[in-house]
């Protein structure tokens, strides 16, 4: 992880790029995330109304934010799980994955993004990583012209979501899924 942000920081990282379909790509990383999810018997859902969702992107680091915020999910949800949601617009696609468990305080959406930073600093080093994990997650996504952002409410879970312009060429003007889930609309604004 401390390479790769160095790499960020150095400015040496190139994307290879191809045309993915981000819902077999979401598949796939919900399958390798499948026996955390068993051991600690929190289920995964994923979402998906179109048979496809075509991006221009580099697989490799999309696969590495979708398996990071699918292990955090797993790891911070609760009884009922987690939730995968994939959206397409003419413009972009967009993944959530949202859990139902301990949330974030006022402040922290932005936060979790921080390098080295935890949302609770006492959890043991075999339950979390290294705290880069969102932060080399956000800069895949700006690599991509892409956002990653993060939506939460203490005691009521998260949401994290990833949007990506469907060509290198698009530029992205807003996401095809909202980031606060609908139950919580009206607590968002």
């Amino acid at each position: 992880d401390l390479l790769e942000i160095s790499r960020f920081d150095a400015g040496a990282v190139a994307l290879e790029t191809e045309m993915v379909d981000v819902r077999s790509l979401v598949e796939r990383a919900i399958e390798a995330v499948q026996p955390l999810a068993d051991r600690l018997n929190r289920p995964v859902r994923l979402y998906a109304d179109q048979p496809s969702y075509p991006v221009e992107c580099d697989a490799r680091r999309i696969d590495r934010i979708v398996r990071n915020l699918l292990d955090n999910a797993i790891e911070h949800a609760n009884g009922l799980g987690v939730d995968v949601t994939l959206g397409l617009s003419e413009r972009a696609a967009a993944i959530t994955v949202r859990d139902y468990g301990i949330g974030l305080r006022p402040g922290e959406s932005q936060l979790v993004f921080t390098r080295f930073w935890r949302a609770d600093p006492a959890r043991a080093r075999n339950t979390g990583g290294t705290g880069l994990g969102l932060a080399i997650a956000q800069e895949d996504a700006r690599l991509h012209g892409g956002w990653l952002e993060a939506w939460g409410r203490a005691g009521r879970g998260a949401c994290f979501r990833l949007t990506l312009p469907l060509t290198s060429a698009a530029e992205l003007r807003d996401s095809p899924l909202p980031l606060a889930p609908l139950d919580d609309v009206a607590v968002a604004r």
